[in-house]
């Protein structure tokens, strides 16, 4: 999903298991807590990081009726990572990364335990190979890279909207309607291979993972390319993800996304923006999407943030299209806590249209949908 936090604390051992299983969860977490008290200063090793936030929530509107409740923080997810790396030599490394999501209202994982990333991989002068359950450049790239909706608002900047019939297979309240049809807030791919490389300025990459199913090379695979440019104040990226859905043995969903986005930073702003494609193969559907964002920081603490998108759809999806505003507040409390206040806002039109922000637990029943709380963010 959306991003994660860098902040990292280094230890002196890896081991976090029973008899060759993962130990149930709260064992786990209390595990790596202990571990955290044994860190380590050297060179090569393992680091823990993580992020823990959450509050109030209103939605004005799901299936008829406004919606209170303690959710977890939208802008960026709940996670407990691992990392660690060794040295090989000749400015050559090993690494792994095996970090999992989580909500702080209820405590329940994500799926399976290590949800949002699970790789091995070697880097080194000639580029960076990784194997296992990763992200395609939709995400690295126009949101890892500063660009994307998901970026200045995490779940909910991400693209969702009144095109139920659009057939994605993205997890989320719906799975078989249109969750993060443009996959910028994060989709995980597994069995898969990746490959990145930095020249000067410009970082480019390429993704291919295997569907795994006998007697057919492309059934349930994806692939993804992709180009990011960064020097000096300006940035470009352009990505490419062909997806083959491999969930189940007979799944058949084809969806293709194409992302460009531009940004310009400044000494205290960032302006941003960014085109998307999605074109669901099977059913002809097609999505087009155009944000716009900018944040400001000021008084050494507080950054302000405003992300604008336009949603539309062509025929076979009503012609539906949509608005949706977002905004965020937030004001540093420590080094590694803050506190934000954040809203988005949708309005819908088109044939029957109803509105329905990315991670509002349910649809609204009119074209109208708002969500709104303030949040206290812990980084580890």
């Amino acid at each position: 999903m959306y991003l994660e936090s860098t902040n990292a604390r280094r230890i002196s051992k890896n081991r976090v298991c029973n008899n060759g299983r993962f130990l149930p969860v709260v064992r786990y977490l209390s595990a790596a807590v202990s571990l955290v008290g044994s860190m380590s200063a050297l060179a090569d090793g393992l680091t823990i990081s993580g992020l823990v936030g959450a509050g109030p929530t209103y939605t004005s509107n799901i299936a008829g009726g406004a919606r209170y409740a303690v959710d977890t923080a939208p802008n960026r997810p709940n996670y407990l990572a691992f990392n660690g790396s060794e040295s090989l030599g000749a400015d050559t490394s090993a690494y792994f990364r095996l970090s999992g999501r989580f909500l702080v209202d209820t405590g329940q994982l994500l799926g399976q335990l290590f949800n949002a990333n699970s790789i091995v991989g070697i880097r080194g002068p000639a580029g960076d190979v990784s194997f296992g359950l990763m992200r395609d450049f939709m995400f690295e790239y126009l949101t890892a890279g500063g660009f994307s909706g998901a970026w200045h608002g995490g779940l909910w900047g991400a693209s969702q909207g009144p095109f139920t019939n659009f057939g994605g297979v993205n997890i989320g309240p719906s799975p078989s309607s249109n969750f993060d049809y443009d996959r910028t807030n994060g989709e995980m791919s597994t069995n898969g291979v990746k490959y990145t490389n930095q020249f000067g300025p410009l970082k480019v990459g390429a993704m291919y993972a295997f569907g795994e199913r006998p007697g057919s090379v492309t059934s349930g695979s994806t692939y993804s390319i992709g180009g990011l440019y960064q020097s000096g104040k300006f940035g470009a990226t352009v990505a490419y993800t062909d997806f083959r859905d491999g969930s189940t043995p007979t799944s058949t969903a084809h969806i293709r996304v194409l992302g460009v986005g531009s940004k310009w930073n400044a000494d205290r702003w960032t302006l941003a923006g960014t085109y998307t494609r999605s074109d669901n193969v099977n059913t002809g559907g097609v999505i087009n999407n155009y944000g716009i964002g900018t944040t400001w920081s000021f008084a050494e603490r507080y950054i302000l943030t405003a992300h604008y998108q336009y949603m539309t759809g062509n025929a076979p999806l009503l012609d539906r299209y949509a608005h949706q505003l977002l905004l965020v507040a937030e004001t540093a409390l420590s080094k590694r806590s803050r506190l934000y206040f954040q809203g988005a806002y949708q309005w819908a039109g088109g044939q029957d249209a109803k509105a329905w922000i990315n991670g509002a637990t349910g649809q609204s029943s009119t074209s109208r949908q708002m969500i709104a709380g303030v949040y206290l963010e812990h980084r580890f």
